[in-house]
């Protein structure tokens, strides 16, 4: 028999002591004329140790069987209690229960009566101004010492509470927190609705009674930008370009294809409310796939995300829709050298205690009425004759000796955003939204070849023309079905189609001295362009998707959730020139995938989450199989801080897949033309294994440090095969060859990528700094080239450096400096000369440069600082920001590329370059 007997114990201040597994904390107090009172919190602590603990700080007399008392953890939290209140609350939850000897003594025996009493409880985080769910937000449970976040429909559930007192704490990013109590009787299933104040402050984790706010691992693994933040950047936002800013990202200048972690532009997927947009091409702030203003929220799922983000080499781009989110004013206009935008938006009643709320937004391009410096520099700097290109369309030797070349570029995009979210109930609630964008890039080249050698000049004419649309919608339904579960059912359907057409003409014109005479011999020859040597091609995908998924909360830190998708997709494309015979495709599939994913704590400090994704694909009539698991530990003190660890890793397949075709035409401006098509029976899906690791410090309030590295094998990639599609026959002139498998263009290869990052952050009273480095290796092999060697990817730049500084030198002047660095890039050569010149080496002089060896082609490191000031005020209602700013301050000439030219001196290489320094202004109204 154990004893405890500490009479006399009167201590007035409080005891907290660290235990393994747990936390005690106490607190006595006295009562004039009555017993005293204690505070306790007990969090995971076996029951021998409780009961000890409950001795030495009450004093009590308590009796019990080592045998009877087993290891049952105690979470149990009572504020200026009795003693036997203290006892009770020790005891629930374990089968035993307690009687009081006259001599004052309580002895532990076997509970006599039915027990435990357990309740669910489940409800929602809105704003409590717009009324709007707040996806993600942390809901914390103090007795239970476990938490959760709310589901993207603001939803969260705790099953299998014990009776009593709950005290819940609520966070959000943006928002007062919130402490909430709430009784829970036996057999209770209790919903609530909980609404939090719009405060933007920066804060270090809040503690409310000795209960600190647990860090955000469950971030960990994700890159997340607000819209708030898309929009504040220097410049004229750009939704894409603002994804190359999250650590492991790299958005490409000027075309802004974003890499996650190594992987291929097409080995992540961009989602709108979860709806797949397949957009060929972001040039950088000038053709982006999204208006800013429309988007609420963007988040990088990156390499070892969870089997509920889908099947992904890389990982997923997940763009969210601003319905109504905090501090939202009801219009806002915004217009830039490159875009004009519009958004407005609107709340509404529908009686009953429904409401709605809906956004519109719209943006278009300024072509049309100003010309961008930028815009049109970059434009006539690529749009320039290749002459080695140029021999193979036209099928004579052209030489740029004396060529005179005068680009007619034209740029011009729109997109519309449509969104509704309406509140069928506190718990219950229907999403509808919409996206169609439509975009193009045309350049007319008029070019003279006045060549001493020839006896008269020859007039050249080039036509690029490049036109693209996508649609997109989704209708969600979400809801609580009870305390303990939460269900949601989507139907999205999304649709890409593109062309691309490139015609070219060289004709003798007679002798032409004043640029009027060249106007009028190209005025001739202008209509007659589309008759003469060209190509077209085109590629459209349209998908449909019906999902659904089911989150169950079994008992405070077990969860599970579990989702079906049953998806269809229709791709077909067409592609030619003078290298590649005319080939077309086309496949339809459908797949069905069911997911599974739980969610398990281990106490306070370390969660687990195992997952499991089934995906079946009648064509090959295979189930493939993705196992995937994540561990997180957070961690609220320690000498360095809190700090918060994520490690994690799985198998990644990949069932629609991009491939993308180095662009032949001698004056090109977009380098590739991209197509997609689900896998068909002759191949198996791609398939990579990842393992990440992810750490996130806070050694001071205004100081955060994020650590991550990765490592992707790669066994088995799909990419096109040059050396198959210059090898296609397509018969009698005119025909297309049609490809009945994609086995003959598309060849199975291998490779791996590793890279890691650090990003430290500064932020205090108006100063901000954000420093982070990236390295990063990625080699595969490439299909029929460089006899099965693998080689450093084109798109990978091994080492990156930023610097964004962000400081408010007046009330309403801020200053914003953002410095880019980035060395190490291979293929220097544009992509068309590795994909089809070397397969014809004549077309080049002999020992002009190897392009079997892309590896030893280094393209100039690249270095980039913009500055800009941007002035904020309030007239009344109205909100003005004004932007200035200048790009490329330091007039640096970065190197995209290089193509090589004819000279009197030989064979040359000449740079493509991107822009240099040149100044902007943008102008924004919130109303």
């Amino acid at each position: 028999m154990k004893k405890g007997n500490r009479p006399g114990f009167r201590q007035r201040w409080g005891v907290a002591l660290l235990l393994w597994g747990g936390v005690v904390c106490g607190t006595v107090h006295a009562q004039t004329g009555g017993e005293p009172t204690y505070t306790v919190m007990l969090r995971g602590v076996p029951l021998p140790e409780a009961l000890a603990e409950l001795v030495r700080l009450t004093g009590m007399n308590l009796v019990y069987s080592s045998e009877l008392v087993g290891q049952t953890p105690v979470y149990c939290t009572r504020r200026d209690a009795p003693v036997e209140a203290l006892l009770q609350c020790v005891l629930a939850g374990s089968d035993l229960d307690y009687i009081r000897s006259s001599s004052g003594a309580y002895v532990l025996i076997d509970a006599l009566e039915e027990r435990p009493h357990y309740g669910d409880l489940g409800g929602s985080v809105v704003d409590a101004e717009t009324g709007e769910a707040l996806p993600y937000a942390h809901v914390l449970l103090a007795e239970a010492a476990t938490g959760t976040t709310t589901n993207a429909a603001g939803l969260f559930n705790f099953a299998a509470l014990l009776s009593g007192m709950h005290h819940l704490v609520v966070t959000y990013v943006g928002y007062a927190p919130v402490v909430d109590s709430v009784y829970l009787a036996a057999g209770d299933r209790i919903r609530l609705r909980i609404a939090l104040q719009p405060r933007q402050v920066s804060m270090a984790p809040v503690v409310i009674d000795g209960l600190e706010q647990r860090l955000p691992s469950s971030r960990l693994g994700t890159g997340a930008l607000s819209g708030r933040e898309l929009n504040a950047r220097s410049g004229p936002s750009d939704v894409i370009r603002g994804a190359g800013t999250v650590p492991g990202v790299a958005a490409t200048q000027p075309l802004a294809d974003l890499h996650i972690q190594g992987g291929a532009s097409g080995e992540h997927l961009t989602l709108l409310d979860g709806v797949p947009v397949r957009d060929p091409v972001s040039l950088g702030r000038y053709l982006g796939a999204f208006s800013p203003l429309a988007i609420d929220r963007l988040t990088v799922h990156k390499a070892g995300f969870g089997a509920e983000q889908g099947s992904h080499l890389s990982g997923v781009v997940a763009v969210e829709h601003d319905v109504t989110g905090p501090h939202r004013r009801d219009l806002a206009v915004s217009v830039d050298p490159v875009s004009l935008n519009g958004k407005v938006q609107s709340r509404f009643a529908l009686g009953a205690g429904r409401e709605g709320a809906l956004m519109l937004a719209l943006r278009a391009s300024a072509w049309d009425l100003y010309r961008d410096r930028g815009v049109e520099t970059l434009l006539q700097n690529w749009h320039r004759i290749d002459p080695f290109l140029a021999s193979r369309w036209l099928r004579e030797s052209v030489t740029t000796a004396s060529l005179v070349q005068r680009p007619r570029p034209s740029v011009g995009f729109s997109d519309a955003h449509a969104a509704l979210r309406l509140h069928l109930s506190p718990f219950r609630t229907l999403y509808v939204s919409a996206y169609r964008a439509r975009n193009h890039i045309t350049s007319d080249l008029t070019a003279v070849n006045a060549d001493a050698a020839t006896t008269e000049d020859r007039l050249v004419l080039t036509r690029d023309n490049y036109d693209w649309v996508n649609w997109a919608a989704q209708v969600r339904h979400s809801w609580l079905l009870d305390a303990r579960t939460t269900a949601a059912v989507q139907v999205n359907g999304s649709w890409h189609d593109s062309h691309y057409a490139y015609h070219a003409i060289q004709t003798p014109v007679g002798t032409l001295e004043t640029p009027e005479q060249v106007d009028q011999a190209a005025a001739v020859w202008w209509p007659r362009i589309g008759e003469f040597l060209g190509n077209v091609e085109q590629n459209s995908i349209r998908e449909a998707a019906l999902k659904g998924t089911l989150t169950h909360s079994f008992a405070p830190g077990r969860e599970m959730e579990a989702g079906v998708a049953l998806t269809h997709t229709d791709s077909r494309f067409l592609l030619g020139s003078p290298f590649v015979a005319r080939l077309e495709h086309a496949e339809r599939a459908w797949d069905a995938a069911v997911y599974g994913k739980g969610t398990f704590s281990l106490g306070l400090a370390t969660t687990l989450e195992p997952g499991l994704r089934l995906t079946y694909v009648p064509l090959r009539r295979t189930v493939y199989a993705e196992p995937r698991l994540a561990v997180r530990f957070d961690r609220s003190a320690s000498p360095v801080g809190p700090f918060a660890l994520r490690l994690a890793g799985g198998i990644y397949r990949q069932f629609i897949n991009q491939f993308e075709v180095s662009s032949t035409g001698t004056s090109a401006i977009i380098p590739s033309i991209l197509f997609w098509l689900p896998v068909d029976r002759s191949l198996a899906p791609p398939r990579a294994y990842h393992l990440a690791a992810e750490a996130l410090f806070m050694p001071a309030p205004a100081w955060t440090l994020r650590l991550e590295t990765y490592y992707k094998d790669q066994p088995h990639l799909l990419d096109l095969d040059y050396a198959a599609l210059l090898a296609v026959d397509a018969g009698e002139e005119g025909e297309a060859y049609r490809a009945e498998a994609q086995a003959d263009f598309i060849s199975p290869a291998r490779g791996h990528a590793y890279g890691g990052s650090a990003r430290l952050t500064y932020a205090r009273d108006g100063f901000e700094t954000v420093v982070s480095y990236g390295y990063s290796r990625a080699v595969r092999q490439f299909p029929g080239r460089f006899d099965g060697r693998q080689e450093p990817t084109p798109w990978n730049e091994p080492h990156r450096l930023a610097v964004d500084i962000e400081a408010r030198l007046l009330p309403h002047l801020t200053l914003g400096l953002n410095a880019r660095s980035s060395r190490g890039r291979r293929w220097a050569f544009r992509r068309a000369y590795y994909d089809y010149l070397s397969f014809f080496p004549s077309i080049l002089p002999a020992g002009t440069v190897d392009l079997t060896r892309p590896a030893a082609h280094e393209v100039p490191p690249y270095y980039r600082l913009d500055a800009g000031l941007t002035y904020t005020c309030s007239l009344g209602r109205t909100v003005l920001r004004v932007q200035a700013y200048v790009v490329n301050l330091f007039d640096r000439r970065n190197v995209y590329d290089r193509r090589l030219e004819q000279t009197t001196q030989g064979t040359v290489a000449v740079d493509r370059r991107l822009p240099g320094r040149y100044p902007m202004l943008a102008l924004r109204l919130d109303y």
